[in-house]
């Protein structure tokens, strides 16, 4: 079955700022509250047990080395190879089953003190 797959890059300082960001919290009533990033990117509904995410030490700008080891990798990893990383990144994100493109609100870039963070794009995977 073909799906989708949309992919985030950035730098954040370290790996605790990148797990503040992406952390959902939730009310005493127990409804989530968005995290940071879902809110930053005006993300609406996507299946939450389907993201992936990394915070590395040691920042790259190769996008075969960066996706290497996440679901998909081989499939991915082709459809992003002609793209030119024009800086290094240390975090990586990926909604699997999820068109972020399709969203009406679209966010390209969020820039803070402590993180910035780009979307690259959606590819396409078969499951």
């Amino acid at each position: 079955m073909k799906n989708d797959v949309s992919l985030w890059l950035g730098c954040f300082n370290d790996k605790e700022e990148f797990e503040k960001y992406t952390a959902i919290k939730y009310s005493e009533d127990g409804d989530s509250i968005p995290s940071i990033f879902e809110q930053d990117f005006n993300l609406g509904y996507y299946n939450r047990d389907l993201i992936e995410k990394d915070w590395i030490p040691n920042a790259k700008d190769d996008i075969e080395k960066l996706l290497l080891d996440f679901s998909y990798d081989n499939q991915i990893i082709k459809q992003y190879n002609n793209i030119e990383l024009k800086s290094k990144y240390n975090t990586i994100i990926l909604i699997y089953n999820f068109n972020y493109t399709k969203n009406d609100n679209i966010v390209n870039f969020i820039s803070k003190n402590a993180y910035k963070l780009y979307f690259i794009g959606t590819a396409e995977y078969i499951d």
